[in-house]
Parts: structure tokens; C-alpha cells; sequence
């Protein structure tokens, strides 16, 4: 069933206008409502891209603040309590972004009550801030055409009801004869489907490329990467399948691409399709888009949470069983991790290695100063988009990150 959402995007819009700006925020920060309970503006971006954070808790004993400000793995920050009852916590300047965050208070992990822009997932609930730049950014909702959200529900024999999102681009019409390119997107380990749109706003992203002249029309594709919500193990049903990477690669190939081959006109060859993936997504597309050769054209993950432990060999026997196969139909593949993150560096560049001894060409990028979030892998996307995918030679343009992703 196929449910047209094309105006989630300016509700989403709207949602970031209410809580980000620092300019419009009222004179005080504190006030009561009219049952007499204190109210709280957070978060608060001021002038200089400084934040402000704060919540009321007077009961509370500890109340610590953490997201995508701290490196991976930290237990982020402790707020100061006044006698309010109001904890608060002031973030340094920071670039334009979009950061999630959320609060632990006593060893309880909260959303920002003060914040309506928030992000649902497979495992909890997080806040976000938008911060704004001088100008537009490349995720910014322009006044550009725009291409069109859908929701689309499918059943798959082995997991039942499914649920992914798909972009449409500005001017596709769904009774022309006209092919796309399509783009399989999978997201970070414990999120889903909605934050390639809500958190990494691709859509936004690509259409702002279009506008500007530096993208061809794609379809993107958000598939959810779990198979159940709340998520299951992360070594899968019966520990023996890392990232349920076999079923979601059944799910999306038996499943998905049919669907979006019939419903909205992709293309069905190998160089129509591409696939791309942040940390859990990472592994997923990379280990899909190989193992299912012939499939893919174009295969990337960032990120990407190979284990120490993987035995690429079995990893990717679907891959050295069509090795020739892969050799003819995959016009680019490539794997990055940011210097600002260690977790999946050293696993990653082994994965490139072993591509490289089976004579498979591909690409190994560190861009630098990239961390472990959205704000990373959105700029990579853009990236892919503009200057990787669907490109008559990918390997040419300049490496991902090797531009600053943070420009008009």
C-alpha cells in the first residue's frame, strides 16, 4: 500500500522553525503556565551558535546531558541545578548542524520535554537541535522544487509488515514511461527507516542538488534495517547472523526492489541501482550490495561496523561465488570513516584491502575531522549524490569530504 507524504517535509520544516532559532525566542527564559508550573525554553541557540539546554527536574539528584556533541562512547556532561529546580547546561559554539541529544536524569535516559523535535527509532527517542549558519545549508529546505515523501507498506512473508520510505523527484510523473536511478538507503544501528528523511533530510539534500544543476533525478529508498522494533541482537535470530544482514538482503532484494521496480519506475539494471548504509547500515550495504552481485552498480557504507571477529571469506562467499560478475556489473565501491572516530577505522580499511585482493577496484576515504553521527554521514551522502553515483566516472571526481559539505 503506497501512501503519498509530501507534506511531512514542510511539517517537518515547521517543527525545526518552533524550537531552534535563538532569535526568536522569547525575553525570558523561565515562565509559568497557567496552572502554575514552571516552563522552560530548550533548547536556546544563541547569536554566537552557543546552546543552551535546560530542564525542569527539582527532584532529581543527577542529571547528566549527551548526543552528538560527545565523542562515541562518552557519558556526556553534568548540568548544573539552580534553586529553581531548572538544570541547565550551555554548549560551546557550534558549526550549523543538526544534533541530537537527550537527558539522564538518575540514571533514566529523557527526551527534552521543552523540544517537540524528535526522532523515533527502534530502541528510544531522541531530541534534536537545529543550528543555523550565515546562509542556507545543503540540508536546508530552499525555496527550490521539491520532490515528493511516500510511505509505503509491504508484506513480507518471513518478517509480516514492513515499512519504508520513498523519495520521489520534482517533475516524476508516475504515468510516464520514464526510468530512475534508485538509491537503497540503510540507517545506524538502533534508528530506522525516518531518519534518512528527518535527521539526515535527504530529500532536502537532493533537492537542492537538483536545483543547482548537480545531481541527476534519483529515487531514494529508506528501508528499515531491523527486523522487529524494539530491535533484536545485534549477532541476530540465533546469534549466527550479524545485523540480521541475510534477511534484511532477502527483504530488500525479494522484496523491495520489485516493489519500487513496478510502483516507481526504476531502473532494473545493475547501473540503476545503488546502495549506502551508516555503521550498522555500513555493514548492511556493503555486505549486501557485494553478496547480491550483478545487483548493485554502486555500493558504499560509511562507518561501517565490521567485527573484529568477521571472517570475510564467509562474509562474502555470495561474492566470490560471482566474482566475475561483480568485476563486469559494479561501476564504483567504496567504504569511509571519519578521523574524528576510531570504532570502525581499522575494520573498515580491512574490508577495502580484501576487495582489493580479489581485483575488485574501490575507494577507502577518511574524511577529515568526520565523527560518529547523522552530521558526518549526511555530508557523505551529499557527497555520493552529487559526485559519485550514477557518475560516468566515479572514481575521477574527488574523493567524499575532500570538498567542505557545510556551503550553500
Amino acid at each position: 500500500m503506497k501512501i503519498p507524504c509530501s507534506l511531512l517535509s514542510p511539517l517537518f520544516a515547521l517543527s525545526l522553525v518552533a524550537v531552534t532559532p535563538a532569535f526568536a525566542q522569547p525575553a525570558t527564559n523561565i515562565t509559568n503556565d497557567r496552572s502554575g508550573a514552571l516552563q522552560v525554553v530548550s533548547p536556546e541557540v544563541a547569536a554566537d551558535r552557543s546552546i543552551t539546554f535546560r530542564l525542569y527536574a527539582p527532584n532529581a539528584k543527577a542529571v547528566f546531558f549527551n548526543g552528538d556533541f560527545f565523542p562515541e562512547g562518552s557519558q556526556g556532561q553534568a548540568m548544573t541545578k539552580a534553586d529553581n529546580g531548572v538544570w541547565s547546561l550551555t554548549m560551546p559554539p557550534q558549526p550549523p548542524s543538526i544534533m541530537g541529544y537527550y537527558f539522564r536524569v538518575d540514571g533514566v535516559r529523557l527526551t527534552d520535554p521543552s523540544n517537540l523535535l524528535i526522532s523515533s527509532s527502534a530502541e528510544f527517542l531522541k531530541s534534536y537541535v537545529e543550528v543555523p549558519g550565515d546562509g542556507p545549508q545543503f540540508w536546508s529546505v530552499r525555496d527550490v522544487p521539491h520532490g515528493q515523501l511516500h510511505e509505503v507498506w509491504y508484506r513480507n512473508p518471513a518478517l509480516g509488515q514492513r515499512h519504508a520510505m520513498i523519495y520521489t523527484p520534482p517533475g516524476y510523473d508516475a504515468a510516464s514511461a520514464k526510468t530512475y536511478p534508485a538509491i537503497y538507503l540503510l540507517h545506524s544501528t538502533t534508528d530506522n527507516e525516518t531518519f534518512w528523511s528527518h535527521v539526515a533530510r535527504a530529500n532536502f539534500i537532493v533537492d537542492n542538488l537538483l536545483a543547482d544543476g548537480k545531481a541527476k533525478p534519483v529515487l531514494l529508498v529508506m528501508v528499515f534495517g531491523h527486523t522487529s522494533v524494539p530491535r533484536g541482537p545485534e549477532e541476530g535470530a540465533g546469534g549466527t547472523d550479524l545485523y540480521d544482514v541475510a534477511v534484511i538482503g532477502q527483504d530488500i532484494v525479494g522484496q523491495v526492489i520489485p516493489l519500487v521496480e513496478k510502483e516507481f519506475h526504476a531502473g532494473k539494471t545493475a547501473r540503476d541501482r545503488a546502495i549506502f548504509g551508516c555503521t550498522m547500515g555500513g555493514y548492511q550495504a556493503v555486505t549486501i550490495g557485494m553478496n547480491y552481485a550483478g545487483t548493485f552498480g554502486y555500493v558504499a557504507g560509511a562507518s561501517s561496523n565490521f567485527r573484529t571477529n568477521t571472517n570475510l571469506a564467509t562474509n562474502f562467499a555470495g561474492l566470490t561465488a560471482k566474482l566475475e560478475t561483480a568485476k563486469r556489473d559494479l561501476a564504483y565501491v567504496a567504504l569511509m570513516t571519519g578521523t574524528g572516530e576510531s570504532g570502525s577505522y581499522a575494520q573498515s580499511r580491512r574490508v577495502t584491502e580484501y576487495f582489493t585482493g580479489l581485483g575488485l577496484r574501490n575507494e577507502w576515504m577518511t574524511p577529515p575531522g568526520g565523527q560518529h553521527t547523522w552530521q558526518s554521514w549526511r555530508a557523505f551522502f551529499r557527497d555520493l549524490v552529487e559526485r559519485k553515483f550514477f557518475a560516468a566516472d566515479p572514481y575521477a571526481a574527488p574523493p567524499v569530504g575532500a570538498v567542505s559539505a557545510v556551503k550553500p
